[in-house]
């Protein structure tokens, strides 16, 4: 090889059995970001270039290999995606603490590398010139906290005052079922201009939309997951991040990116305002108008503005599915033809089972999980079924401790409640929604539609419900709220709030919440209906335990058995000893005969970030070298959500 020989990484534009990327070499004017042809299995695919670097720096690698590296074949004289776009990967990657690769692979959409030669055609003669497109003062990054009807007032007045502006604006949301949703509110009027994508919409579809920003004169309104980011606009010059405070932005499989720090990143990175806005923002959010010069569009809303009636029952010392008040509410209702929302939080008919002989739980023989009672799929016997690794047994079990037979299921699930209420409502319609009650979106969207179509029914549902509802009920229920509770998770308050604001909007008479604990912070912040306390305590108390926001969490995790798990535990320790790591099992610490470890860092914000989300920050470099030469079998996770 010359010495201008380079060795090239791609990530091919196919689907296939091979890795995230692939590597060549070339002798041609290769760099970063370029669109190549290569050869595989006979075949000409294009792949995205993320890395060209001389070859010489590759000699003993090489020497090594057991294969001959291949030639690229050929170079696009034009490539669809920007040099923001490809910064944005490249800063997401470094704040992960994973290959650029595969971020890259997880960021950029099947329909641009399936459909990219279609879709270069579509820009190929309107690409301009952005050199000096853009003003280089910083952007504005905005926080929206108010509720829905308000803020689909403010993103109406925001539209249109771009387009007049001739300024296009992109809407960053989590699920199809939002998009769709907002598409109707937003779209009313300016619809030849608005675009949804997802890449659950049709592949038609999708490369219509993708069309229409690529040739558009006219500035348009976007509504899309965020890869679709990576589809360029040269007037883009506003980002909403709308329902901010979900869970859904977070990928829960490798490379577990946060879509909300890319989605950000690129804004930063195309210099355009980034607005974050939901009912009640994360409080990592609220907290970065203290330290990231984040600025409220007006001040936060902490009021939650509920109509009706919120009414707390004590569920006392003896279990009930249902207290005595609340089916006398409900036969009012019922009477009345009105519908009823029965929430429970968990599936099965119990959250777990206890020996009444010797105290003991009912755990899975596999993976150590607590193990729920459910009914068949028939509805015609029980079953214990563990919901980590998906093991069956018969509902004859009897206690592994002790033998005994005298087993007591414990807490509420879907499936008890449902019961109790055909018990209780005989002649009710009665209808159910959780993950194991529908396959899909459409079966979640026939379920809503039959209940709200039949008056005086009654609907028994788990957190996924909430957002098929169309119509607010007159009556919604909480069977068990201390079932909230039972999830070990730091920002579990947080997300007792986020339900409970989601089942306000949903409801429009009255909500009956059942608990042990009338004194609950959560629960009285929104009876109270002002929320403003709750954060500010919520804040004070995360500060005061070293949690974020106040400090960045890193996990890594490792799964094995036995002496590996010990030797991983000794190994991070020593690894990490400049870091402090706090090493700790698992929440469930055995999954089918394997053991899992976790290592904790914390560090101060500012020494794990990037420039484009906070000014004066950088990622430690000593720590990101250590990260990045874990073995594949150890998971890091950055921000994790939880750390069981």
């Amino acid at each position: 090889m010359t010495p201008k020989t380079k060795v090239v990484t791609i990530i091919p534009f196919k689907k296939g059995p091979f890795g995230n990327n692939l590597t060549y070499f070339s002798n041609k004017d290769i760099k970063s970001g370029d669109i190549v042809e290569t050869m595989l299995r006979s075949k000409k695919i294009l792949g995205l270039v993320i890395s060209a670097e001389d070859a010489t720096l590759h000699k003993s690698e090489i020497k090594k290999m057991n294969f001959d590296l291949k030639k690229i074949v050929g170079v696009k004289e034009y490539s669809l995606f920007d040099k923001e776009f490809l910064a944005s990967l490249r800063e997401t990657s470094k704040y992960f603490a994973i290959r650029e690769n595969d971020v890259a692979s997880a960021l950029i959409p099947s329909v641009l590398k399936e459909n990219y030669d279609k879709i270069a055609k579509f820009s190929a003669d309107t690409k301009n010139n952005k050199e000096n497109s853009k003003e280089k003062t910083r952007a504005e990054k905005l926080l929206l906290q108010e509720k829905p009807e308000d803020r689909i007032s403010f993103y109406k007045t925001l539209i249109r005052g771009s387009f007049a502006e001739k300024k296009s604006v992109f809407m960053v949301l989590p699920t199809l079922k939002d998009i769709e949703e907002l598409e109707k509110e937003l779209g009313r009027g300016i619809e030849q201009f608005t675009i949804k994508l997802h890449s659950e919409i049709s592949p038609k579809k999708i490369l219509s939309g993708i069309e229409k920003i690529l040739t558009l004169p006219h500035p348009v309104f976007i509504l899309g997951t965020a890869p679709f980011l990576s589809v360029p606009r040269e007037d883009l010059a506003t980002i909403i991040l709308e329902r901010e405070n979900t869970g859904a932005y977070r990928m829960l499989g490798h490379p577990f990116i946060d879509l909300r720090i890319f989605a950000e990143i690129f804004a930063s990175k195309i210099n355009a305002k980034f607005i974050l806005a939901d009912t009640l923002l994360r409080l990592e959010s609220i907290a970065r108008i203290e330290f990231d010069y984040f600025t409220p569009i007006s001040p936060l809303s902490y009021r939650i503005n509920f109509e009706g009636e919120i009414e707390i029952l004590d569920m006392g010392e003896k279990f009930q599915v249902l207290k005595g008040l609340a089916k006398e509410e409900m036969t009012g209702r019922l009477v009345k033809k009105q519908n009823i929302f029965i929430f429970t939080l968990r599936k099965g008919l119990a959250t777990l089972t206890l020996c009444r002989d010797c105290g003991e739980t009912l755990f899975c023989e596999k993976c150590s999980a607590p193990l729920v009672l459910y009914f068949s799929k028939d509805g015609k016997k029980r079953m214990f079924v563990c919901n980590k690794c998906n093991t069956e047994k018969s509902s004859d079990t009897v206690c592994p401790d002790c033998g005994s037979w005298n087993l007591m299921p414990l807490g509420i699930g879907v499936d008890t409640v449902y019961e109790e209420i055909k018990k209780d409502f005989p002649k009710a319609k009665i209808f159910k929604l959780s993950k194991e009650s529908v396959k899909n979106q459409k079966g979640a969207e026939k379920i809503i539609k039959e209940f709200e179509e039949s008056s005086g029914s009654i609907l028994v549902g788990t957190q996924m419900a909430l957002p098929y509802l169309k119509e607010k009920v007159p009556l919604s229920i909480i069977a068990s709220f201390d079932t909230l509770w039972s999830i070990p998770n730091f920002k579990m308050s947080e997300k007792i709030i986020e339900i409970l604001i989601a089942l306000v909007s949903k409801t429009k008479d009255k909500i009956i919440i059942q608990t042990k604990n009338t004194k609950d912070d959560a629960l009285l912040a929104v009876k109270g209906e002002n929320l403003s306390s709750f954060v500010r305590e919520e804040l004070r108390i995360r500060k005061k335990l070293g949690y974020p926001p106040y400090k960045r969490f890193i996990k890594i995790a490792y799964t094995g058995n036995n002496l590996e798990v010990s030797r991983a535990r000794e190994f991070l320790q020593k690894t990490f000893a400049g870091y402090s790591p706090e090493i700790f099992g698992g929440f469930i610490t055995k999954t089918k005969n394997k053991y899992s470890t976790n290592a904790l860092i914390k560090l101060d914000q500012k020494e794990w970030s990037v420039p484009a989300l906070s000014l004066s920050s950088s990622v430690d470099e000593r720590l990101s070298s250590l990260l990045s030469s874990l073995p594949p079998s150890f998971t890091v996770s950055v921000d994790p959500e939880n750390l069981l």
